[in-house]
């Protein structure tokens, strides 16, 4: 009697890679890269194919979706609305076994704890926060948020505006002090970008986080010698001798 052997179905997931970045393209707006895995959506672990991950992303371009996605043996969040505009395919099985073995270890919150910064890191590893959330400092005190951001020279600016319209009439300062909040309004986030680029600071990273030291740690995963001006993770490493230690 000839015996049968059952073929046992593969447990492995499919994930899906990004092969490529389109030159203007939402992916390159949020800093992926070729090679990124996505391994989950909003929290799950994604079972699409590639047409349907398309389709998700198109239609959830009114309210984001948090993605987590595998680099260079990290995970990191990035929240995105919209088509992704690259070319897509499938990890091959033994990166998705790594991936998979890793995961359990990273933990992933539901998507409104979470908020989008952009990391720009000079050449000296120094790098700055972004946190693109509305805030209501920049607004109701701006001199108050520069000062908290170190922004020296748009500080004075501000400082000696207030003080000579104060000096012509008090009604102008309230005036010039109700524009300016108008303006910070609208622009406070152009402006902090703006700030740092002109500090030559450039775009290295977006990363969903849920406060400064979250966004911090997640820096240091893929760069170990990067520093902080208010750091929350302690000084950096002083030489490159850790795996996390990568240029990005």
């Amino acid at each position: 009697m000839e015996e049968q052997t059952e073929q046992q179905p593969s447990t492995t997931p499919s994930l899906i890679k990004l092969a490529g970045i389109g030159r203007r393209s939402l992916a390159r707006d949020l800093k992926l890269r070729a090679d990124d895995v996505i391994v989950a959506i909003n929290g799950a672990q994604t079972e699409l194919d590639m047409d349907q991950f398309e389709l998700m992303m198109k239609s959830g371009a009114e309210e984001e979706i948090l993605l987590t996605i595998y680099r260079n043996g990290a995970f990191f969040e990035v929240l995105a609305n919209g088509s992704l505009g690259s070319n897509l395919e499938f990890a091959r099985p033994e990166l998705v076994e790594e991936i998979m073995a890793k995961l359990p270890q990273h933990q992933i919150l539901e998507r409104d704890d979470y908020r989008q910064f952009e990391a720009l890191r000079n050449i000296n590893r120094h790098v700055c926060l972004v946190d693109t959330e509305y805030s209501v400092l920049a607004v109701s005190l701006p001199a108050l948020w520069l000062l908290h951001q170190r922004m020296w020279a748009p500080l004075g600016v501000v400082c000696a505006t207030y003080g000579v319209s104060y000096a012509v009439h008090p009604t102008l300062f309230m005036l010039v002090y109700v524009l300016m909040s108008v303006y910070f309004h609208k622009a406070h986030i152009q402006l902090i970008r703006g700030y740092f680029l002109y500090t030559e600071h450039y775009f290295w990273m977006k990363i969903a986080a849920t406060s400064d030291k979250h966004a911090q740690e997640i820096c240091r995963r893929f760069d170990a010698r990067c520093s902080f001006d208010f750091s929350h993770v302690g000084a950096p490493e002083k030489q490159a001798n850790s795996s996390a230690a990568q240029t990005i």
